[in-house]
């Protein structure tokens, strides 16, 4: 008979290659594992090494806590199914690294159900985790993560998407402006070997000096005398390269040093 304080998976996609699998203190409590067939179920459980393969969401409907790890594309129709099977009132939700947050699980809040969303945080080797949602659940979230020396830090109520903006500007919306710098250093003779080399060195430069001093990290007069010999010579270089010329007049004021307020911190 499967234990209430049992923790239950409904899992698909590459779940066992996902960070569900490598977390000693869930597989230590997993019971039901439930796949699209009980052959997938079996899959999933045989690379965990962890939990018994079930064929029905009725069968995890004895467990206090059930973590769906899905493509988002199946979240949906992996909600309604659990729906459908079990009384999901009072059960603690987990949705591993979805892309949404809590609020938009609006089938499992309605039946009930305490729900959370929980992602590994890019390029921490599963060292750091977001969590939001139901309180209860993330609480219980810290702890389990913390058995495996790992660190949870709470997203505040619907804000995940701004979670989700910083990733984007601090990994893709960086690139073109990396690539700019290279491609501009490269036409002006370097290789390009010589060019990453000091894109990199200015980088670093400038993350050490934002960590410890925020944006007056950067000098107002230098940014806007380089504005300023960059803006006498843009017909020569929209001639030359006329998507670093689109490049450098698509940033926002403040990134070509025409101003540079200090950010003041919200108190709290």
């Amino acid at each position: 008979m499967i234990s209430a304080r049992t923790l239950g998976l409904v899992g698909a996609g590459g779940v066992n290659q996902s960070f569900v699998a490598r977390m000693p203190a869930l597989l230590a409590r997993l019971g039901p594992v439930k796949g699209s067939s009980l052959r997938v179920s079996r899959r999933i459980a045989n690379g965990f090494r962890s939990g018994t393969a079930v064929a029905r969401y009725a069968d995890l409907a004895a467990c206090e806590s059930i973590w769906i790890s899905v493509p988002d594309e199946l979240l949906d129709r992996t909600i309604s199914g659990l729906a459908d099977e079990i009384s999901l009132h009072g059960k603690n939700v987990v949705l591993c690294e979805v892309l949404r947050d809590s609020a938009s699980a609006t089938e499992l809040r309605a039946a009930g159900a305490r729900v959370a969303t929980l992602n590994s945080v890019p390029k921490s080797g599963e060292r750091l985790f977001v969590a939001e949602g139901n309180a209860v659940v993330v609480a219980g979230l810290r702890k389990r993560l913390a058995l495996d020396g790992r660190k949870l830090i709470e997203l505040l109520p619907g804000a995940k998407s701004l979670y989700w903006l910083g990733i984007h500007m601090g990994s893709h919306m960086l690139v073109p402006w990396i690539e700019g710098a290279t491609r501009s250093l490269r036409a002006a003779g370097w290789s390009r070997m010589e060019a990453t080399q000091l894109v990199q060195a200015l980088g670093r430069d400038v993350l050490r000096g934002y960590a410890s001093a925020g944006e007056r990290v950067v000098n107002p007069e230098d940014a806007r005398r380089l504005r300023r010999i960059v803006e006498a010579e843009l017909t020569a270089i929209t001639v030359k390269d006329s998507m670093l010329a689109d490049l450098f007049m698509s940033a926002p004021k403040r990134a070509r040093g025409e101003r540079y307020p200090v950010m003041k911190a919200k108190a709290g």
